[in-house]
């Protein structure tokens, strides 16, 4: 089972810096959180783009935060950046018209 921090510090090591998806956007992982009795994942990040900073709170249950349960296998890792970023794609396109979305970053410049 992995741990917490092993969790941060693999999840930290895959998502931060400068993201080839995005073009000039870069991400940094801010707070890691697991929760060992039911598979929940609560991932704060820094997203920075041309002239805006966002801080941005996902929040996994079930399949998503179950990735991280195991053995933090390499393909599971992967396979939950990829997710990771695709809804933090999903939420930049949502911010101004989604209320969940809206609610789940802040501007912090």
């Amino acid at each position: 089972m992995a741990t917490p921090d092993r969790v941060s510090e693999a999840l930290t090591r895959k998502l931060s810096g400068p993201q080839s998806e995005g073009g000039s956007l870069s991400l940094e992982v801010l707070e890691v959180g697991v929760k060992s009795t039911t598979p929940e994942l609560i991932l704060k990040v820094l997203l920075r783009a041309p002239a805006q900073v966002w801080e941005v709170t996902l929040d996994y249950e079930g399949y998503e935060a179950s990735l991280v349960s195991g053995d933090l296998e390499e393909e599971s890792l992967d396979y939950l950046c990829f997710l990771i970023r695709t809804h933090l794609f999903e939420w930049w396109h949502t911010k101004g018209t989604e209320k969940i979305s809206a609610r789940m970053g802040k501007r912090v410049t």
